[in-house]
């Protein structure tokens, strides 16, 4: 049996503008770049339709097809692994049903055999739905208040990720998202975050609490807009292969490490009274922390295994037969101990942080398998 193809069809009761992005790219061109993962063999749009969907195919009512067919709303948005679960068991070619989002709309028909292409959306028996599918799988964008529907659809399809910000708290999401449709290509926010990062080390230059303050804010800040990359990177995928983008985002935080332990180095040698032997020994871990990021930093960037990656903290954890509270999970943990304690104005404090973490570097690679 053939491949099945994506119809998509014109929305007369859309009381949006369809051509907006939402989350970086349109409804339709989600909806055709995830049925071509989900192994559809064609993207086809029908009369009247309003996106613009590169490499898809304009066809005209009654023109044939002899295919099977999902003929879905333009307007709707319809998580890949369903897609994928409708292209794996296809219908007997006189078998059609509608799918319905959550609030019961018709949102697309998924037939065995698609004769020609219709005038307007058929209206069938609901589909039964395969295991662990259902109508929460698919949201039609018709209305300004469905958007957070459509949005809940596909953040769905990175929860199972560990990367990123795939199931980040509200706050954090509604950063990725304003990025998203920000329109900015990937490349441009990871350089953002490395020179935020990277700025820390002369922020702390300043001397005195502000200083100190600054660098490690301006650290916390690269690190986490470094972080959430790879989600924002899923959201966007669909945007003319934006979204395969992973440039400098491994590297910020070894860089911005190295900037801001740099620095911190710099003023605790250079404080008035202290002796050349505590100078030395303070230069030589700030240079050896300083070192460390930066191999970590040209690892990643060279596609090379990373030989001093941070350990899991959790990980460690567990090791100890403990469990990290929840509230402690985040993406920048270091950054912002490093970040609380340089409030304090001691310099000696958030060095102490990554000198700590330049330590747990050096021990990963110590216990790392061969090869």
């Amino acid at each position: 049996m053939s491949a099945p193809v994506l119809v998509l069809m014109p929305d007369a009761e859309a009381r949006v503008d369809l051509a907006r992005p939402v989350l970086g790219t349109t409804t339709a061109v989600r909806l055709a770049d995830a049925a071509r993962r989900a192994g559809f063999a064609e993207v086809l749009l029908a009369p009247g339709t309003c996106s613009i969907v590169h490499g898809a195919r304009a066809v005209s009512s009654g023109e044939p097809i002899a295919a099977p067919a999902l003929l879905a709303f333009e307007s709707a948005v319809i998580a890949e692994p369903l897609l994928r679960a409708l292209a794996e068991h296809p219908l007997a070619a006189d078998e059609g049903y509608s799918l319905g989002d959550g609030l019961g709309r018709p949102s697309a028909w998924w037939t065995g055999h698609l004769a020609c292409v219709p005038a307007e959306l058929p209206i069938a028996e609901e589909l039964p739905w395969p295991a662990d599918r259902g109508p929460a799988d698919l949201a039609r964008y018709v209305y300004d208040e469905d958007r957070v529907r459509v949005e809940a659809v596909i953040w769905s399809e990175g929860e199972g990720a560990a990367e990123g910000a795939a199931s980040a708290p509200g706050w954090l999401r509604a950063i990725v998202n304003r990025l998203a449709d920000g329109g900015r290509p990937l490349g441009q926010i990871e350089l953002a975050a490395t020179m935020t990062a990277v700025l820390a080390g002369p922020a702390a230059l300043l001397g005195g609490r502000l200083g100190i303050v600054l660098g490690a804010a301006l650290l916390c800040i690269g690190v986490q807009l470094a972080a959430v990359v790879p989600a924002l990177a899923r959201l966007v995928r669909g945007r003319g292969g934006a979204g395969d983008v992973q440039w400098l985002a491994p590297a910020v935080r070894p860089f911005g490490h190295a900037a801001y332990v740099g620095a911190l180095t710099y003023a605790l040698v250079a404080e008035a009274g202290r002796s050349s032997v505590a100078g030395l020994v303070l230069l030589g871990f700030g240079a050896g922390a300083a070192f460390l990021s930066l191999a970590h930093a040209r690892d990643v960037l060279r596609g090379e295994r990373p030989r001093f990656e941070l350990p899991s903290a959790d990980a460690f954890a567990a090791r100890l037969g403990a469990r990290l509270p929840a509230w402690s999970h985040s993406d920048v943990r270091v950054e912002v101990v490093a970040l609380a304690l340089a409030v304090t104005g001691a310099p000696g404090l958030p060095w102490g942080v990554l000198v700590g973490a330049a330590l747990a570097r050096l021990w990963r690679w110590f216990i790392a398998p061969r090869g």
